[in-house]
């Protein structure tokens, strides 16, 4: 059985996509999704260690001798 997206399931899609990863609650009414009552955008943040920007150094390291 082939169903065609409504548009409130197509906006929960681009949500989606959008927030990328993080968790979402989602309240339901027959069938159908109505509202997003609550969101969190989540970081994951690599085990590899960063690193620094070019421009933050020469801050860091002009604001050592004011």
């Amino acid at each position: 059985m082939v169903h065609c997206l409504s548009s409130r399931e197509k906006q929960i899609i681009q949500f989606i996509r959008e927030l990328g990863w993080g968790d979402m609650k989602i309240r339901v009414e027959n069938g159908q999704p109505v509202l997003i009552y609550e969101a969190i955008k989540t970081i994951k943040l690599d085990e590899e260690p960063a690193q620094p920007h070019k421009n933050y150094q020469k801050k860091v390291q002009s604001n050592r001798f004011k």
